[in-house]
């Protein structure tokens, strides 16, 4: 076997946005917190007495003014929904999806930690209890949202049956036996439709599925008589190739789970932030009602 097949690891994707991200939100937490720390561990009944009570309140310059700047953070990340909606009318130069994606997660955190300060830690209405309670679970569902989009694998990989054919004209018996076990297991299938409970109560069957075709690929890999030459003479290597396929494999079940986890996830993000913006607003019509209209009266 005078070629062996390519096993360079691809470069680490650059995670810089994300610990920026991260960075920011701890810093602007810190900043807040030491700003007002002696205010805010009072308890609300002696809060009144306090020199920055007029400041930090939630009906306070500063207080009222973390509301209204996190609140706009919060429905300027929406437009990242418009850039996905309008992806092929929308030019290059106006940035990707993924940095749309980006800046809607980091306005959207950042816009939270605002309005969080903006509360006071104080949740003296219905409205405030709901709109903050609203607020954290789109919040919540988004970070989950966030870690599913991770899992999901990115556009640009190698697909298992170009591989297959790469490999084919040197190991011709284990391409046919991949593409046979592949074709034995099938991905467990959902309706487009489906709920995300129901997508969820899935996720256990494609893990199965994706387990099963890594085994089954190196069992298969084993018993090839070229493999068991190469792993006679490079058993790392062989083992790399044979893992590598195995991960291929998986990743079509990866893909499937993670597009149906997407698709359902989507519905149940958009409806409770539709909630949320609705309990938003009536929070804000009921502030500028009774008066609260920070520098706009």
């Amino acid at each position: 076997m005078n070629q062996t097949p390519s096993l360079e690891a691809p470069p680490a994707p650059r995670r810089i946005g994300r610990w920026i991200t991260v960075i920011v939100i701890v810093a602007l937490t810190a900043v807040l917190a030491h700003r007002g720390f002696s205010f805010y561990k009072l308890r609300l009944a002696e809060r009144g007495a306090h020199p920055d009570y007029r400041t930090l309140s939630p009906s306070g310059l500063v207080g009222h003014g973390y509301g209204i700047v996190g609140t706009a953070m919060i429905l300027t990340n929406l437009l990242y929904l418009v850039r996905r909606r309008f992806a092929k009318r929308i030019p290059p130069w106006m940035g990707s999806v993924k940095a749309w994606l980006n800046a809607h997660v980091f306005t959207g955190l950042v816009g939270s930690v605002l309005v969080l300060f903006h509360s006071a830690f104080q949740l003296r209405t219905p409205i405030a209890t709901v709109t903050s309670v609203s607020l954290a679970i789109v919040v919540g569902t988004g970070l989950v949202g966030l870690y599913l989009y991770a899992l999901v694998p990115r556009d640009g990989g190698k697909p298992l049956e170009d591989r297959l054919k790469e490999i084919e004209p040197m190991l011709p018996g284990l391409a046919q036996q991949v593409r046979a076990f592949v074709k034995e297991t099938p991905l467990k299938q959902v309706p487009a439709d489906a709920s995300f409970i129901r997508t969820i109560l899935t996720v256990p069957r494609w893990a199965f599925q994706a387990g099963k075709r890594r085994r089954g690929i190196r069992k298969a890999a084993r018993r090839d008589k070229m493999v068991r030459v190469l792993e006679h003479n490079d058993k790392k290597l062989a083992r790399a190739f044979y893992v590598e396929l195995g991960d291929l494999a998986a990743s079509e079940v990866d893909a499937h789970a993670g597009a149906a986890l997407m698709r359902s996830w989507r519905s149940l993000h958009r409806f409770l932030a539709i909630l949320m913006l609705t309990s938003v607003t009536v929070h804000i019509g009921v502030a500028w009602f009774y008066g609260f209209r920070w520098i706009f009266e």
